[in-house]
């Protein structure tokens, strides 16, 4: 069956305005592209000693994680408040997602997200993250048993990003809190930084009336001057890039460097790949089929998963091989999102 324009619209997210909006904000463009070398240039950059809140490495969205988690240069939906909040230059008018995973039998990881499109003042975008352990024993100084406690670790964050031309910018501003279920244990909360993005697109190709790009590109600096307690949030830098292949469907091949500035004797530079086949069928249905890889000198892991998309709801899955889980090391872990976009 032949791919419709609304059909290869609806596949590729594309966004019809950009031509306009580059002829509207030259001199906004020229302005901000410098000030996000300006922010990363003058922000400090210290190793942590401690890899604090370790959860908010995990990302969010069956999708992104279904491609080894090279998203920077892809990350077009609510997703884009964790991956790369330049993604939101290129969002849908609404877009809601809501993710889980299970790490074993108890642990969780959860994460929930709304984004709004401003029209021409770009788009803005609020998303919780949580991570949580249930069940775990208490023992006084004596080594007796005093019952269980449950434990949660919450990120809120607002993000906001806004596409010019070929290009998009993103920050993201973000609070942290601890919550011990023991009145023995003070809750903690602190800044959990500032994520500073930005996306490129080129290599463009006709499709029907439209011009796509095929080339992606994009940068993330994550988690600058985050802190909860005593404990330092290492920075993360991701750079990635991504093409698109057309034939009759979408091949999408996408590359992530991701460098971890933090003290520690694991290596803290990593390579992330992934690849997804996206089939449209009939009208606005689509089918994606993912696969992707983590590696750096200590561990690899490898991912896999699928989605389908059907009048703008989307349900992804996506597994993780158990080589070398981020928590612990022990068995597969799943991951699922359900998403919708107006």
């Amino acid at each position: 069956m032949l791919m419709t324009k609304h059909n290869f619209r609806r596949a590729c997210k594309l966004r019809p305005k950009a031509k306009w909006a580059f002829r509207k904000c030259p001199k906004l463009l020229c302005g901000l592209i410098p000030l996000f070398f300006l922010i990363l240039t003058v922000s400090p950059v210290s190793f942590a000693g401690v890899d604090a809140m370790p959860h908010l490495r995990l990302g969010a969205g069956a999708r992104s994680i279904g491609l080894g988690g090279a998203f920077t240069a892809i990350a077009d939906d609510a997703t884009a408040t964790v991956w790369n909040p330049a993604g939101l230059g290129s969002a849908p008018d609404l877009s809601l997602n809501f993710s889980t995973q299970r790490l074993d039998l108890d642990r969780s990881h959860n994460f929930i997200a709304l984004t709004k499109a401003l029209g021409s003042a770009g788009s803005i975008g609020l998303a919780v993250t949580n991570a949580g352990v249930s069940g775990i024993p208490q023992y006084d100084g004596n080594e007796n048993y005093g019952g269980e406690f449950d434990y949660s670790a919450n990120a809120y964050s607002l993000s906001y990003g806004i596409g010019i031309g070929n290009f998009s910018v993103g920050l993201t501003g973000r609070m942290l809190a601890d919550n011990f279920g023991l009145d023995t244990v003070e809750n903690q909360s602190g800044f959990g930084g500032v994520d500073v993005g930005l996306m490129g697109h080129a290599l463009h190709i006709d499709v029907g009336e439209e011009k796509v790009p095929t080339f992606h590109y994009g940068v993330v600096a994550k988690y600058l001057g985050a802190a909860i307690g005593d404990d330092i949030v290492p920075m993360v830098v991701n750079v990635g890039l991504a093409y698109n292949l057309y034939m009759g469907n979408v091949v999408t091949f996408a590359a992530d460097l991701e460098q971890e500035f933090v003290n520690l004797d694991e290596s803290a530079t990593s390579l992330r790949l992934g690849a997804e086949y996206t089939i449209v069928t009939y009208k606005s249905t689509a089918l994606s089929i993912r696969g992707g890889a983590k590696a750096s000198r200590d561990t690899q892991s490898l991912f896999g998963g699928f989605g389908v998309n059907i009048g703008g709801l989307q349900v992804d899955y996506a597994i993780q091989d158990g080589m070398a889980s981020e928590i612990n090391g022990v068995g597969s872990t799943h991951f699922a999102s359900l998403s919708y976009r107006f």
